[in-house]
């Protein structure tokens, strides 16, 4: 793995990027209308300007076309991100419906699979026994898996910074279970992607400036689904000679935590009679926000777990591979186990009071 001075000049062009779309796009977000407004859930102050997202798109994409040959997997790539970027953005004006997101994320996913040939082709030897072929179920699975990403990435877009610091430990986890193989497949993008983030971040959390920005539905849609098709790629193929830069099961371990959350808060909504998709504060970051931490100390502490869920990942790749699935079952069935010390009934009880 080697830093070449053309990455340098990438990682540059996306910094600098997406500042500067942050200064072009805010006043022509307030023109639009394109902001977020304090209300129910809602806590901030003032309309805040919902052009995070566009701020990281705009940074990857001017980097890859100023410094990188367009193939075909890139191209399939952009422009399935494209649609959903542009999904999620019509969301942020007028709110489509669940359902109309779903299918435009589907159809997004058609596109990868079928131009790209991006899917999950082989679930890896998770048991010692073998490799698991999806072979006919590998395109609805992925479909599933996809989906299922982009939605718990949106909906971990709960306090300032959060999604996007979520993603740079989910590029982090990628970098080290790719020194594990070996292999260094999509190092430069998935850079080019952190350096397009940190403009977001600085200013959404006002380290940079007071005038704070979010990342919209846009944002975290396309975080979410370029992450899923990152980590679908580095982990398909017979071995790290033949293109598998990760194991698939560590593909959990690098969003472990937004996996985990959103699927215990579907389970909890389920229980309390509401759509699994019905927004409240029955998120991990809301919890602990009850237990009376500050969002600054909720935002490191989230980081922290979900860091420490990648190095277990990690661990377990290096010295006990078969030992990784059964790991993360038993993090999930922990983080239940929490959850229902709290009281399933003070969470039916919260989803009620926001819905």
């Amino acid at each position: 793995m080697a830093i070449t001075a053309e990455l340098w000049q990438a990682n540059l062009i996306a910094l600098v990027s997406a500042f500067l779309a942050i200064k072009v796009l805010r006043p022509i977000a307030i023109y639009f209308n394109l902001v977020d407004v304090p209300v129910g859930r809602k806590q901030h102050v003032g309309h805040v300007p919902l052009i995070g997202g566009l701020s990281i798109y705009v940074g990857v994409l001017v980097a890859i076309l100023a410094v990188y040959p367009i193939h075909d997997k890139l191209f399939f790539l952009l422009a399935s991100a494209s649609l959903i970027l542009v999904a999620g953005l019509v969301d942020d004006l007028i709110q489509l419906g669940v359902w109309v997101r779903i299918l435009i994320q589907a159809i997004a996913c058609l596109i990868m699979i079928k131009g790209a040939g991006v899917y999950v082709e082989s679930l890896g030897d998770l048991f010692g026994m073998g490799e698991i072929y999806l072979g006919q179920w590998g395109v609805p699975f992925t479909l599933i898996g996809v989906i299922g990403l982009v939605n718990a990435i949106n909906m971990s877009d709960g306090i300032d910074g959060l999604t996007g610091s979520l993603a740079l430990v989910a590029i982090l986890g990628v970098f080290g279970f790719e020194s594990i193989s070996g292999n260094y497949r999509l190092f430069d993008f998935l850079l080019v992607m952190a350096a397009a983030l940190v403009p977001y971040l600085l200013t959404n959390l006002s380290i940079i400036s007071d005038r704070k920005i979010f990342l919209g539905d846009a944002g975290s849609m396309f975080i979410g689904f370029v992450l899923a098709w990152v980590l679908i790629e580095l982990s398909q193929g017979a071995n790290a000679s033949e293109g598998r830069a990760m194991e698939p099961i560590s593909v959990l371990w690098c969003v472990a935590l937004p996996v985990i959350d959103t699927f215990v808060v579907i389970i909890k909504r389920l229980k309390a009679g509401r759509s699994p998709f019905h927004p409240d504060r029955s998120h991990f970051h809301h919890m602990l926000q009850d237990i009376g931490m500050g969002p600054m100390q909720t935002l490191f502490t989230m980081i922290f777990i979900a860091l420490a869920l990648v190095v277990i990942g990690g661990l377990a790749q290096l010295f006990w591979p078969q030992l990784s699935v059964g790991l993360f079952i038993l993090v999930v069935a922990v983080y239940i186990y929490w959850v229902k010390r709290r009281g399933w009934e003070s969470v039916r009880r919260v989803v009620n009071e926001h819905a």
